[in-house]
């Protein structure tokens, strides 16, 4: 700010993201004396604290868009990792040990002991904790878009006849989210 005062240009803080902060510099320009130039040089000059000055130019929508594309993707894979690394041990637990070990395998008769009370096995106990934090971490995009559009379509002030309701089945997510339970 010091190093502006002498320029008799109106400084603002426009905003800050922890490392960079955005200045807002009002002037009037007199050229070849005093431009933007002159100030960026003051501002890279200063040494307390050393800045790095350039102009801020806003991302525009298409930047925007593939970063909020991007970020959407991230979350898609992460998802897809989380599956895929428990459907290993599923597949194992699952398939290997519940249909191909041979009987009498010690490692088969463990998972098919009743744990707890009741009939349940560790198989199936074991199965139920592995596939309870993919349905609710991998597939809860479908969950949350799937109880929007249902809320939507039964809300009071929803123009689709209630006959139509009832017969209208027009959502992906609704779709995978009835194959998911289904297969749960």
């Amino acid at each position: 700010m010091t190093a502006l005062e002498k320029y008799q240009a109106t400084v603002e803080m426009a905003s800050t993201d922890g490392q960079n902060a955005i200045l807002r510099i009002t002037y009037s320009p007199s050229p070849p004396s005093f431009t933007i130039r002159t100030i960026i040089d003051a501002l890279s000059r200063s040494q307390s604290p050393p800045l790095k000055v350039s102009v801020y130019k806003p991302p525009s929508i298409e930047e925007r868009s593939r970063a909020i594309q991007k970020r959407e993707q991230r979350h898609l894979l992460c998802r897809f990792i989380f599956s895929l690394v428990i459907a290993i041990p599923t597949f194992i637990i699952g398939i290997v040990f519940m249909s191909l070990a041979p009987n009498g395998n010690l490692t088969k008769d463990f998972f098919m002991e009743p744990m707890w009370t009741g009939n349940a096995s560790r198989a199936q106990w074991s199965l139920f904790f592995l596939a309870t934090p993919v349905m609710f971490y991998s597939a809860g995009d479908f969950h949350r878009r799937s109880w929007t559009k249902i809320a939507l379509l039964w809300n009071r002030s929803s123009k689709t006849p209630v006959w139509k309701r009832f017969t209208r089945f027009g959502s992906m997510d609704l779709l995978v989210r009835e194959t998911v339970l289904k297969k749960t």
